[in-house]
């Protein structure tokens, strides 16, 4: 059996912020046709990878390819290309509060096609179907329900049937029947459209059902990467305690803090 094309390759990535490094060393790919989910506490560096992923930040060590092009080396035009293909379901759904849903889903097309207004609206109200949204194109996006809402931010990053879909938390914040929904929605999206899809979240039900590999992320290293069989079964205590909710009690040197309040370490 011929294996999947790669479309995402992140080799040796380091990230930091002044002095603080936030990746260190990350190294993983994704192929054609995968939704790969990427999990870790908070401060693990989930939101560092997805900004690099998505190339609003440029590696300052180590590659990233998405779709065979390496960001840093690539021309303004090569990525206003990339990003074509690419599709960001934002965390809140970030729709734009005075557009209704219609125009939000079709702002893409009226921006990056010379697609006639006539097959614009066709392609808008297929996508809305796409979600289980037909017929709420004329609302405004504060007459959504949270769960709506999440749809019709994933129809927007569909609209020009991207060869990668990026979603942040997609699921947070509902509840658990429409979470399950989304769950749904993502592994339809993916089979209907062959798309590479990687998922940013801290749902554990959410990763376990619409994962093919899982990524635990923590402080800034990939401590476990694989199968949902083998994120269960591993052998790391840290992707234990993630899994299982322990949290980690941290020992506290009164002379070390001190030191660090007066600057001395």
């Amino acid at each position: 059996m011929t294996a999947a094309p790669i479309t995402i390759e992140v080799a040796n990535l380091t990230a930091a912020f002044g002095e603080r490094v936030v990746l260190n060393g990350v190294n993983l790919t994704v192929a054609e046709g995968e939704i790969l989910v990427i999990m870790g506490g908070s401060g693990s560096g989930k939101s560092t990878l997805l900004n690099h992923l998505l190339g609003l930040l440029r590696p300052r060590q180590g590659v990233v390819k998405l779709l065979g092009l390496d960001i840093n080396q690539a021309r303004p035009a090569e990525m206003r290309d990339l990003r074509r293909k690419m599709g960001v379901a934002f965390q809140g759904g970030a729709l734009f509060s005075s557009l209704s849903v219609a125009d939000n889903i079709m702002l893409p097309l009226r921006e990056h096609t010379d697609l006639d207004p006539n097959t614009i609206e066709i392609m808008a109200r297929l996508k809305l179907e796409v979600v289980d949204l037909a017929g709420f194109g004329d609302l405004m996006p504060a007459e959504l329900s949270g769960g709506m809402t999440k749809r019709a931010a994933l129809a927007r990053a569909i609209v020009m049937d991207p060869k990668l879909l990026f979603c942040d938390e997609p699921s947070a914040g509902l509840d658990p029947v429409v979470s399950a929904a989304i769950d749904d929605l993502i592994l339809r999206l993916r089979d209907a459209m062959r798309m590479t899809i990687v998922v940013v979240t801290h749902d554990l039900d959410s990763a376990f059902k619409i994962a093919d590999r899982i990524c635990v992320l923590d402080h800034g290293e990939i401590i476990a990467l694989g199968t949902k069989d083998e994120i269960r079964h591993s052998g790391n205590q840290r992707v234990q305690n993630l899994l299982n909710r322990r949290s980690v009690d941290v020992i506290l040197d009164p002379d070390a803090y001190l030191r660090r309040l007066f600057g001395e370490g």
